[in-house]
């Protein structure tokens, strides 16, 4: 006979390069595996015994996996293979809360017989719904029974799916709440427990408790070193999209940093190229900077500072400024964000010719109405005048008809303003040009 099958030893079968175990059923064929090989736990260097083995071995074991095992699952895996080993148990499974849904999810199992896999496998235990719920999860004592099929407190249907003579759950908690289980399976046998063993489960218990207490805390170390780098990644996005220039300098004026946006709007090829220049170089008028750090309030922010700027390609651009004073240390430090004006400030220009040439054109044309009548009075009595006179009369009198008929262009002038244009000639002090000021635009 195989010493597999003489002695009930696991045997360790080569998977993808790793040994894993392989045990065998009361038929003699490989016990399967639960989920993600749930039953398969390899060997720690411990001696395999088919007798149960003495406290302090389970508890040197168990220490031995808790400090040495990172994986949770696979940790819990080795410990139910050890705590089996203990009771003299022919199956085990661990299982962990599902908090959310309040169920009882199997991770890991020892020794299933082929018969009973797939139930193993597959099945949740829904917390509220045992029998067992007042003395097991909320009282945090070990229950046990010789007799399951027949013990009201072993009344969830799961427990009749793959019959068998006596188990023990034995809970894990957490803060006050049920955190995980064991679940110990004698098929045949009735098996019935004494204090000294309940007191060696209440204790493994613990010590997988502190398991879960760590994997816990590494969780939501994990939980929150993500959130960090979703909140890093976050931040680096909106500062190299957002479609506003975001900027750091040095007292001084030397650019530290600058996004894509800044950029872009000051024509350079690059962010290394921005850098590589003083930002007092890039004001069109160099008394800027020094006004708008002065506009700063008591926080040391300035807001909607207005300016011109140079451009990389020769141009200008307008923008606005809002800044604030950053102290670190001894070190003054200048941050925050330009915006393009340009557009906006051609628009208000534009809107403010727009109204000033309104306001003139109205006060022209109620002037040139007001001139107008009494001017065709005048022409008309000259030109009456004219008929009676003599010739070297008219000749005196034709000087006064011209300058009557200009009065009368330029009122016409008046009333045609489409456009404010200043005669050349008067740079100093701008005169409005009536004839420039009211002819069609060139096309």
């Amino acid at each position: 006979m195989p010493e597999t099958e003489r002695t009930g030893r696991p045997t360790l079968t080569r998977d993808s390069g790793k040994f894993r175990r392989a045990e065998r059923d009361d038929s003699g064929q490989p016990c399967g595996q639960i989920g993600r090989e749930i039953s398969v736990v390899p060997e720690i260097g411990l001696p395999y015994r088919k007798e149960c083995m003495g406290g302090a071995e389970l508890f040197i074991a168990i220490a031995h996996i808790l400090t040495t095992e990172a994986d949770l699952t696979e940790a819990l895996r080795l410990v139910v293979r050890e705590v089996v080993r203990f009771v003299g148990a022919e199956t085990g499974a661990a299982y962990r809360v599902d908090s959310e849904r309040r169920v009882l999810v199997p991770v890991a199992a020892y020794r299933v017989p082929h018969h009973a896999l797939s139930i193993v496998t597959s099945a949740v235990l829904p917390i509220d719904e045992q029998g067992f719920r007042e003395s097991v999860f909320n009282a945090a004592s070990i229950t046990s029974s010789d007799d399951v099929q027949n013990d009201p407190r072993f009344a969830y249907e799961l427990f009749h799916r793959f019959p068998h003579r006596s188990g023990v759950i034995v809970p894990i908690h957490l803060d006050g709440d049920v955190a995980g289980a064991f679940y110990l399976v004698w098929w045949e046998r009735a098996e019935r427990f004494d204090l000294a063993r309940v007191a060696m489960l209440e204790a493994v218990a613990q010590q997988v408790a502190l398991l879960l207490r760590s994997a816990q805390l590494r969780a939501e170390a994990e939980r929150q070193r993500a959130e960090a780098l979703a909140a890093e990644a976050r931040y680096h996005s909106l500062v190299e999209h957002v479609p506003v220039g975001i900027f750091r300098t040095t007292a001084s004026g030397q650019i530290l940093d600058a996004n894509p946006a800044m950029v872009e709007m000051l024509r350079f090829k690059d962010r290394e190229a921005l850098l590589g220049i003083s930002a007092t170089s890039l004001y069109v008028d160099p008394e800027d900077r020094a006004r708008g750090h002065e506009a700063r309030d008591a926080a040391g922010v300035t807001r909607d500072f207005q300016c011109e700027l140079r451009t990389n390609d020769g141009g200008t651009v307008w923008v606005r400024l809002n800044t604030r004073v950053v102290q670190d240390g001894a070190d003054e430090y200048w941050e925050g964000t330009i915006e393009d004006i340009t557009n906006q400030r051609r628009a208000d220009d534009a809107e403010r010719r727009a109204e000033t040439l309104r306001a003139v054109a109205q006060l022209a044309n109620a002037a040139a109405h007001e001139i107008n009548n009494p001017l065709a009075v005048i022409v008309g009595r000259l030109e009456l005048l004219r008929r009676d006179l003599t010739t070297d009369q008219r000749a005196r009198l034709a000087p006064i008809v011209e300058a009557s008929k200009q009065i009368a262009k330029i009122i016409t002038h008046m009333g045609r303003l489409t456009r404010l244009e200043t005669l050349d000639e008067l740079p100093a002090s701008p005169m409005l040009d009536l004839r420039r000021s009211s002819e069609p635009l060139a096309k």
